[in-house]
């Protein structure tokens, strides 16, 4: 059974990145990023969206992490005291 779960996800990671490359593909237009600082390089419209749909998922797995590991800590604290 174990395997089978292994396949289904190797099947929905591979479904995902498909997706991605196609919208990728269909946002195609040149778009170039003024940030404070400097101006990006003229990239896809499609990378850039993927690729800012990336980071936020990270920053929402961080923030999420840090907040899980406070939480343990003040379980482990008040496991400790009884």
């Amino acid at each position: 059974m174990g395997s089978l779960w292994w396949f289904i996800k190797f099947l929905l990671v591979v479904a995902v990145a498909l997706l991605g490359a196609i919208f990728a593909m269909e946002n195609s237009q040149p778009l170039s990023i003024s940030f404070i600082l400097f101006n990006s390089p003229e990239i896809s419209l499609g990378f850039w969206l993927l690729l800012f749909l990336s980071a936020g998922t990270l920053l929402g797995i961080f923030a999420s992490s840090v907040i899980i590991a406070s939480y343990r800590r003040k379980l482990a604290r008040a496991t400790k005291k009884d």
